[in-house]
């Protein structure tokens, strides 16, 4: 069961979960070594920070450790796992913009279990608003709360990419974005702040086709 969609349940069939006073395991029954826990504290943490619920949480971390036994997630599985699911697409540009909003460990570029549930929370439960919010932060590269057309663009063809969507001609990615910015800044700055992204993707369903297509 793979933690992207929680796919694959034969992988887990002869998996284990067992429950103490503080903490959950996962127990191999081919592997006396491997004993890793979801502690109650970070059940609690996600209670309190998401909208899963507490089965919810631990059918995800039985997923997350089939793909991270670890119980970390660095960007090359994360790139492994979009891959897979699109096998006619590139997909490593697009992922190193969504891997950048799960804020990962400077030192070690991974993300523990509890991170990546607060990051999903935000795509699978948040609503209209937050998940766009979220989008916003994909297309802000470099951090300074507004995009400008070089940052839209990069996003852009990563999902051109991704898709294996032919960029030549009309379906230029800057020619896209070029209509867009028109559309949507309205100060004529050259940048789209939050707000202008927001109000955007609100009013007109092709814009928020182009930049936030699941939301």
């Amino acid at each position: 069961m793979g933690f992207i969609g929680l796919k694959d349940k034969n992988k887990v069939k002869n998996t284990t979960l067992t429950k103490s006073s503080s903490s959950v395991s996962l127990n191999e029954q081919n592997s006396d070594d491997i004993r890793l826990e979801l502690s109650d504290n970070i059940i609690n943490n996600l209670l309190t920070k998401t909208k899963f619920s507490r089965q919810e949480i631990l059918d995800w971390w039985n997923g997350f450790l089939v793909d991270c036994p670890s119980g970390l997630l660095d960007k090359k599985k994360f790139i492994e796992v979009y891959q897979s699911r699109y096998p006619k697409g590139k997909a490593k540009c697009f992922c190193d913009h969504v891997f950048r909003t799960f804020k990962p460990d400077k030192n070690i570029h991974a993300i523990d279990f509890e991170h990546f549930m607060c990051a999903i929370d935000i795509t699978l439960n948040g609503s209209s608003d937050e998940k766009l919010e979220w989008a916003f932060t994909m297309y802000d590269i470099n951090g300074d709360e507004r995009i400008s057309k070089e940052e839209m663009t990069s996003v852009v063809e990563s999902m051109f990419d991704l898709l294996g969507k032919d960029r030549k001609g009309a379906n230029n990615p800057r020619k896209h974005v070029d209509q867009i910015f028109l559309c949507i800044d309205r100060n004529g700055d050259n940048y789209v702040s939050k707000e202008e992204f927001l109000e955007g993707c609100k009013a007109d369903e092709q814009i928020r086709t182009i930049l936030a297509p699941h939301y």
